[in-house]
């Protein structure tokens, strides 16, 4: 057990798999009073074990993120960091995807991320907290079949260096993550994504989570995970000069 976030409010949505799991039990892990949000009653009853509260929450609904909130400034009248997780992917071509598809990205990966956000912005102010927002590499680039999850998250890395550039008093920092082994590829209707491309390694939900303690730590405002992934962001920023 580390003490690197002792006693450090941290909510975290999207935490009952994947990614917003490894991040719920890392910073329980060094101390942090964790706070983890999600829709799946089953796997926060599990992860309530783990931390200092497990909340249902559905950040596409504007009530449930309201009584989140009210919880977390009820017990803890502060939040030092809170994780935007939650997030949906989609495997389809443009000519394929719906506008309804497109839409439920957005609702979930951007409008959700700003209604949860301005909900403990309060909170987070009081504390000089920090914002964590985890995008992706799907974020910095386009890629084939992803144009709707492309744009959600170019969409969080604009909204977030927004942000930071009229924000005095709390500190932005946005985490581009590549592939991660985790449902995402399931849920996003590939299930076959790790068969179909075996020369693509994939980071860790662990790995993830470890190097988005070390960015907050550090105070960094953007960290690209993965040497590949570092890379090819090297490579379009070359091609693009």
């Amino acid at each position: 057990m580390g003490s690197r976030f002792n006693d450090q409010v941290v909510v975290i949505s999207g935490a009952s798999s994947g990614i917003g799991h490894a991040l719920a039990r890392a910073f329980a892990a060094e101390g942090a009073l964790v706070v983890g949000l999600g829709r799946d009653q089953a796997r926060l009853a599990e992860l309530g074990q783990h931390v200092d509260l497990a909340l249902t929450c559905d950040v596409t609904k504007p009530r449930s993120v309201q009584v989140a909130a009210q919880a977390v400034r009820a017990r803890y009248g502060r939040v030092d960091v809170l994780v935007n997780n939650a997030g949906l992917g989609l495997f389809e071509a443009v000519e394929q995807t719906s506008e309804e598809q497109l839409l439920q990205l957005l609702q979930v990966n951007v409008v959700g991320m700003q209604r949860l956000t301005r909900a403990l912005l309060p909170e987070l102010r009081q504390a000089r907290g920090r914002l964590v927002q985890m995008a992706s590499i799907a974020g910095t680039r386009g890629m084939p079949k992803h144009a709707a999850y492309c744009a959600s998250k170019h969409a969080l890395i604009g909204w977030s260096d927004s942000f930071r550039a009229e924000e005095t008093e709390l500190s932005v920092t946005i985490i581009c993550p590549p592939g991660v082994d985790t449902p995402f590829f399931d849920n996003a209707g590939h299930p076959s994504f790790r068969e179909d491309n075996p020369d693509i390694p994939l980071l860790s939900a662990e790995e993830v989570a470890s190097e988005t303690l070390e960015a907050c730590l550090r105070g960094e405002r953007r960290r690209i995970l993965g040497h590949r992934a570092r890379a090819q962001v090297a490579r379009d920023h070359h091609v693009a000069d």
